[in-house]
């Protein structure tokens, strides 16, 4: 994030100063809620080398594994990697690598893990498996919410910092399959902004820009989990992935953000602009055999919220 430069004013040198201070302040303040949302994160693991690059497994179970297998907890698609491959495991606030007898071997810093054996990470290890590399970042490390904050240029939208629409249907593919593996819950949230087209003609394409900021961060901030897949579709559409949620739980948070946007403060040169959002919400059941047909069961119930009176939430039937 480039900070803009701190506005002096030539004609009046304690202005000057009592804007600096204000500045400083406000990085301070910024600071301590990065610390302090740092320290509610898991350890977890970085794709630093491989696809989808710059993205984090979050280590939320006490032991999970790695491999290319969508029924892997930590799946990476590299067909170099063993279906299940290593191990980790927590030991209070540490956490244990075992290789578990991979075809291409696990390495720890350019180091051989042999097959059942294991080694306790430490902060910034390089783990190899196969030709993809991962970096361990223990839990409550800031580290963790810039490497999410950077994610990769070639999976981001350049305006609102969130996933774009390619990394999103890499993701949808890969949660599909992992959660039909495993039978567990599935769900996607697919929404747009109402009238966003008035916002553009009425105040001009870079007051557009900052509502799409705005809602972004909003919700990334407030109502998102660390793994959950929130990525701009195209224009004024964004698609949320929820891995292990059901269609409840879903439609409970789509009318939670609907609701947080409608009561938004969208200030825009000193004027409140009207924002809402319809939202459409499908979960992963019998019928849906394709991520295509999931993402498609989302778009046609926001449709239908769109048509039925906008500002509100609709599930698939």
């Amino acid at each position: 994030m480039v900070c803009p430069p701190i506005p002096t004013k030539k004609n009046n040198p304690s202005d000057d100063r009592g804007e600096k201070t204000a500045v400083l302040q406000g990085d301070q303040e910024t600071l301590k809620k990065e610390l302090q949302k740092a320290k509610e994160q898991e350890a977890c693991l970085i794709i630093i080398r491989g696809t989808p690059q710059g993205h984090r497994f979050f280590l939320t179970q006490n032991e999970m594994t790695i491999g290319r297998d969508p029924a892997a907890d930590i799946t990476v698609a590299d067909q170099s990697i063993s279906r299940t491959h290593a191990k980790l495991t927590k030991e209070g606030s540490q956490v244990r690598l075992t290789d578990l007898g991979s075809s291409n071997g696990t390495h720890v810093n350019d180091k051989k893990v042999n097959p059942g054996d294991s080694v306790l990470l430490e902060k910034e290890d390089m783990i190899r498996i196969g030709s993809s590399i991962l970096k361990f970042l223990p839990a409550g490390e800031l580290e963790i919410l810039f490497y999410g904050n950077l994610g990769s240029a070639a999976h981001q939208d350049p305006l609102t910092k969130i996933y774009n629409k390619g990394y999103l249907l890499e993701a949808l593919d890969a949660e599909f399959k992992r959660a039909k593996a495993l039978h567990t819950d599935f769900s996607v949230l697919f929404f747009d902004l109402d009238h966003f087209k008035k916002v553009n003609d009425t105040y001009g394409h870079e007051a557009g820009d900052y509502v799409l900021i705005e809602i972004t961060n909003l919700i990334r901030t407030g109502y998102l989990r660390p793994k959950d897949i929130f990525s701009r579709y195209g224009g004024e559409e964004f698609v949320i992935l929820l891995a292990r949620t059901n269609a409840q739980a879903a439609g409970e948070l789509a009318e939670s953000i609907r609701s947080a946007v409608e009561a938004h403060a969208f200030i825009y040169e000193g004027k409140r602009l009207n924002v809402t959002t319809s939202i459409g919400v499908a979960e992963l059941r019998t019928g849906i055999e394709s991520p295509q047909t999931l993402l498609k069961a989302a778009d046609k119930a926001l449709y239908s919220a769109k048509t039925s009176g906008r500002n509100r939430v609709v599930a698939a039937s």
